[in-house]
């Protein structure tokens, strides 16, 4: 990898139009380019003003079943496919506008937002990326046995372990070296899943009013119920969680670099403090790196 490559956003505005999944409303997303040192923002046209929210860990509200971005009353749900998305593609900065509360989930995985901002075409901007770098082991644990690691390495590793208790759902594990090559043929396909026993409580306390068989795979007692497709991969679940867990370390504004990240028991609020845990390692560095030059 290019050690000093170019921040980069797109060439050209586009839309997509789809219902979103958790809110069942309607909505038209825009991508559109955005200047160098801006990161990625949501605007929120419908609303009066416009208001602005930036894709960064600050912003989390909730992570109910997804990632919610919000800022004063504006709110943007379940915004972790469209981050991983252009993390996936090591877009920097992008303004991504809404016309309603929730992006749309398309078929429930990132590759329809893949294939728009690559329709879009991708610019280099006249500015280095700014890379977070870790300096030393990272460790987060949960008391429901989620565990987060992330060490120095020669490049960005990612190895996830998804477990469950159910006859469906082994356990799986998959690790890999996550590039825009390896992001775009084993990660960016995996759709979004749950499981059936699950579907009615969703329902009811407001969340999946946009789900069906064509944006999630449902996990039944004893089969798989999705469209005519099938499974796009024998082990699709873990290569979401893998999905999920790139959109959400998006919220840390600065695109990762050599290190690699072991994850089990993956979910949005584990990803979210994990990458909280990372931010404030990688800032204690700088801080420090800016008290060396100063006394210089």
């Amino acid at each position: 990898m290019n050690e000093n490559p170019l921040q980069t956003s797109i060439k050209q505005e586009i839309v997509l139009e789809g219902v979103g999944l958790h809110t069942g409303n309607q909505s038209s997303l825009t991508f559109r380019p955005a200047p160098a040192n801006t990161g990625i923002r949501f605007f929120r046209t419908d609303l009066p003003g416009i208001p602005m929210i930036p894709a960064r860990l600050a912003f989390v509200v909730t992570t109910v079943r997804g990632t919610n971005l919000g800022l004063g009353e504006a709110k943007v749900h379940t915004v972790e496919h469209v981050l991983s998305a252009c993390t996936g593609l090591g877009i920097d900065n992008i303004d991504i506008l809404t016309t309603a509360n929730e992006p749309p989930i398309m078929d429930g995985s990132a590759m329809p937002f893949v294939e728009a901002l690559l329709r879009a075409g991708l610019a280099d901007l006249d500015a280095p990326k700014r890379w977070l770098h870790l300096p030393h082991e990272v460790v987060y644990e949960a008391k429901d046995g989620a565990r987060y690691r992330a060490v120095p390495a020669d490049h960005f590793r990612v190895s996830a372990t998804l477990l469950h208790d159910h006859p469906m759902m082994p356990k799986m594990s998959l690790s890999m070296i996550v590039d825009r090559e390896s992001y775009l043929t084993e990660v960016a396909r995996a759709r979004t899943f749950c499981f059936e026993h699950e579907v009615a409580y969703l329902k009811s306390q407001g969340l999946a009013q946009g789900g069906s068989l064509e944006n999630a795979i449902v996990i039944g007692k004893d089969q798989f119920k999705t469209n005519a497709e099938g499974l796009r991969f024998t082990d699709e679940f873990v290569r979401h969680k893998m999905l999920d867990l790139i959109g959400d370390l998006t919220l840390i504004g600065r695109p990762l670099f050599k290190m690699h990240i072991t994850a089990e028991r993956l979910g949005h609020a584990h990803n979210v403090e994990f990458a909280r845990l990372l931010d404030e390692a990688a800032k204690t560095v700088r801080k420090s790196k800016t008290r060396i030059l100063e006394a210089k």
